[in-house]
């Protein structure tokens, strides 16, 4: 099975939140999975780190251990392509800008979306892994 991970997926198992426990159950479950995700991922993680940190819900030793966690993660991220970008545009209407990369990625290695963004994986019924306790 290849997993294609968004940072929602990333920035909840790297902080060990309760939806990021739902996927690491699920990616221990599957411990031949492969794991993708998009180029732009660890930026999207990094930005989103830095706003819980903003919000005092993270210190900065917190951040950069985190950080370190997520550079150890054993994910190959797929470069953004024109091929990528012309996928994506052609899902625009049903998926939101910052998450139409993944999903197109998904669609582009056969594989599946895992997000604990509940609007996208309602939006891509077919595509995203149900993660439940």
């Amino acid at each position: 099975m290849i997993y294609v991970l968004d940072a929602s997926a990333v920035v909840d198992l790297v902080v060990r939140s309760e939806p990021g426990e739902q996927v690491r159950r699920r990616l221990t479950a599957d411990r031949d999975a492969a794991l993708i995700s998009v180029a732009h991922l660890d930026a999207e993680v990094f930005s989103a780190l830095a706003r819980l940190h903003r919000a005092d819900q993270l210190d900065a030793g917190e951040v950069s251990e985190l950080l370190q966690r997520l550079a150890s993660m054993d994910m190959r991220r797929v470069p953004i392509t024109g091929g990528l970008l012309a996928a994506a545009w052609n899902m625009r209407d049903n998926v939101a800008a910052r998450d139409v990369l993944y999903v197109a990625a998904a669609i582009g290695v056969e594989g599946a979306l895992i997000t604990t963004d509940e609007r996208l994986a309602r939006a891509v019924p077919d595509l995203a892994v149900t993660l439940s306790e």
